[in-house]
């Protein structure tokens, strides 16, 4: 090798090393937004939170999450740099229900009083999220139950609004002074979740004060049926909810129950599940007798977080017309899918690609 080519590959080493060295510090230490030497420190547990909370924070602040999706949320590894980043931590944003049980273990670790549940550094994300899957009596025979509700509450985009305010109440706790720049990043994070929802023409006619109601309580698509000057509202739909309106009312099958508030939202049926009760694997019986339901009725799609086993899906899709479907359940787990209006982007891409009839 000449001298000059040696010469040249040592100084393409040390141009690459700083980066390296970046990538790897984000790999042991989480993801993360923002100047980590200014401004608030927030620590989320899921991508999702953090993704919002970028958008309201913007440049007062830093933040990092722990998990991303790529696994299993309900079982994340207690690392002991999960537990620096709590330490340090101003603000600490967990759904609030019993899906971060892992957190527990960070949290006494981390020693760090301010971000303690009923403390001005803690956030719980569900307040006020309509939860739905509550479950009255405690039976562990029936599987990962989660008995304060499904926590799952990103998968439907108008909890997000909900998640948004959760978090800009928590950062004017501890920021007073930078309390409005707060109230406007929400009030404009609120206003972009609207218009990705039902497009622009229904959010300057009707606004969201009128739609998201109507869209909750299942009313939404009656009164897009009148029409107004000359024409049917529904034309006037736009957005995600204009991209998933072929699949409204479509029956479905899903691995898990992660899903239950994207198919509330968006209007599909949810026949049953892979598993025959949450976090159990599914026995050969139960494969056969979902495998029989997907023919009686015809059930053309499958929905499965990506971090689940494939093997049983495939052999489902296999003696089936369903169509298996995997999506990230959360911000970062695929490439393309960091901020979270990427990621309901990328859920109802994939859905949309399914063909309708099956295969």
């Amino acid at each position: 090798m000449s001298k000059f080519k040696i010469n040249f590959v040592l100084l393409m080493i040390l141009l690459l090393l700083p980066l390296y060295s970046q990538a790897q510090h984000r790999h042991r230490h989480g993801r993360h937004w923002g100047d980590n030497s200014k401004g608030i420190h927030i620590v989320t547990s899921f991508s999702d939170f953090a993704s919002i909370a970028r958008h309201i924070v913007r440049d007062k602040g830093y933040v990092q999450y722990i998990s991303d999706g790529k696994g299993d949320p309900h079982f994340v590894s207690p690392k002991p740099s999960y537990a620096m980043m709590l330490r340090k931590a101003d603000l600490w944003v967990t759904t609030g229900l019993d899906l971060e049980i892992w957190s527990t273990t960070l949290l006494d670790k981390a020693r760090n009083k301010k971000i303690m549940d009923g403390e001005v550094g803690f956030v719980a994300a569900a307040d006020g999220v309509p939860l739905v899957q509550k479950v009255e009596k405690a039976d562990r025979t029936e599987g990962d139950i989660h008995l304060m509700g499904n926590p799952h509450i990103h998968t439907s985009p108008l909890n997000w609004k909900i998640i948004a305010n959760n978090i800009t109440i928590g950062l004017q706790k501890i920021d007073a002074s930078n309390s409005e720049f707060y109230l406007q990043n929400r009030d404009e994070f609120n206003d972009k979740v609207d218009r990705a929802m039902f497009g622009d023409p229904l959010i300057d006619l009707f606004g969201a004060e009128t739609l998201e109601p109507l869209l909750r309580n299942k009313t939404l698509y009656t009164f897009l049926d009148k029409e107004y000057q000359g024409e049917k509202l529904i034309n006037k739909l736009g957005g995600w909810l204009k991209d998933m309106l072929p699949y409204n009312g479509e029956t479905v099958i899903a691995y898990h129950k992660n899903w239950a508030y994207f198919v509330d939202t968006f209007g599909l049926h949810v026949a049953g599940y892979v598993e025959p009760k949450p976090g159990i694997p599914p026995s050969a019986k139960h494969v056969q007798d979902t495998i029989q339901l997907i023919k009686d009725q015809n059930i053309n799609l499958m929905l499965i977080a990506t971090y689940f086993e494939r093997s049983t899906p495939e052999m489902i899709a296999s003696r089936t017309n369903t169509k298996a479907v995997y999506l990230p359940l959360s911000c970062g787990a695929v490439p393309g899918t960091e901020d979270i209006f990427d990621l309901a982007d990328y859920w109802i891409s994939q859905i949309d690609r399914t063909p309708k009839g099956g295969n």
